[in-house]
């Protein structure tokens, strides 16, 4: 081969996933002897090597903390970002944030760039969940944490998404909304998406509402509060009256979603403790290294009612 093998090559020489590879190589359990022998002969006959650079960089850290997140002109990351640096002062870590604008390419150079100032570990706000570069860092041996979202490879800690715009559903069909519209930017990470779109419809269905289009829908809920304050902005120079024609509620309880002018009922999300138990994780994980099983915790949201929403007359 002209170039240097990758986790994805190895997958496909020895016809499994790229999670099963990294399972092998980093000795997880749950893998039979006939799939880690093909695994195994695969490496060596591709002759591919885990990222030596990382894992060198790994074993000299620092005491300092990487932070990347997808979108810092989001209030709510920008708020988490703060709250991480915080808690991670007050164990004696610094922090290095970097932004990556929603670009997956973006997301791997900021790794990449922390790695080489030898951070202890790195923190993933709005993670683009790329499965060959979450692979190729597990087998390098970096600690890593999601902080807001969840993936079952890596230590993480989200709110309940089964619950999250369920509550926003289920407190506009209180109000008598049965047409309702769902609202989304690209700037909301494709798995978060995807999580409370499938919470939103699952709502949708056991409390007899419709998923409708926004020209036709009495009441809106947005995918976080961004969304929902730009759709506020929006109606309104349409003409339409936020919440005398069209109800609104956002998801993520950022500060300025309180303001008078705005008014927005929200599903919030726990700020302190995802910043606290993002830290605890990473932490943990550094001391323990990496055959230590990932762990998940789940934090539940709550309904935050303000003057965006009114019973549908």
């Amino acid at each position: 081969m002209t170039t240097r093998p990758t986790i994805l090559d190895v997958a496909e020489r020895s016809g499994v996933s790229k999670s099963t590879v990294s399972n092998v190589i980093r000795g997880g359990p749950h893998v039979s002897a006939e799939v880690q022998q093909r695994v195994l002969d695969a490496v060596r006959e591709l002759g591919y090597r885990p990222n030596g650079l990382a894992r060198q960089l790994v074993l000299q850290r620092t005491s300092t903390i990487g932070v990347v997140v997808g979108d810092l002109a989001n209030p709510f990351y920008g708020e988490l970002v703060k709250l991480l640096e915080r808690y991670a002062n007050e164990l004696g870590y610094t922090t290095i944030a970097s932004n990556t604008d929603g670009h997956p390419e973006r997301e791997a150079a900021r790794i990449e760039a922390l790695l080489e100032q030898r951070v202890a570990g790195i923190a993933l706000l709005q993670f683009s969940g790329n499965a060959e570069l979450l692979d190729e860092l597990l087998v390098d041996g970096v600690p890593l944490a999601l902080v807001g979202s969840t993936d079952e490879r890596v230590d993480c800690v989200g709110v309940d998404e089964t619950r999250g715009l369920a509550l926003a559903v289920r407190h506009l069909a209180t109000l008598g909304h049965r047409r309702i519209a769902y609202v989304t930017s690209r700037l909301v990470d494709a798995r978060t998406d995807a999580a409370r779109h499938a919470s939103f419809v699952r709502a949708c269905a056991e409390e007899g509402c419709a998923e409708s289009p926004l020209e036709g829908a009495t009441a809106a809920a947005a995918a976080n509060d961004i969304v929902a304050i730009e759709l506020i902005e929006q109606l309104e120079r349409e003409g339409r009256r936020v919440p005398g024609d069209v109800s609104v509620v956002g998801f993520d309880g950022i500060d300025a979603a309180g303001l008078a002018r705005i008014g927005l009922t929200t599903v919030a999300q726990p700020r302190e403790e995802l910043a606290a138990a993002g830290i605890r994780l990473l932490l943990e994980r550094v001391g323990a290294g990496p055959a230590a099983p990932p762990r998940t915790i789940l934090l539940e949201p709550k309904l935050v009612v303000r003057s965006s929403t009114r019973r549908e007359p």
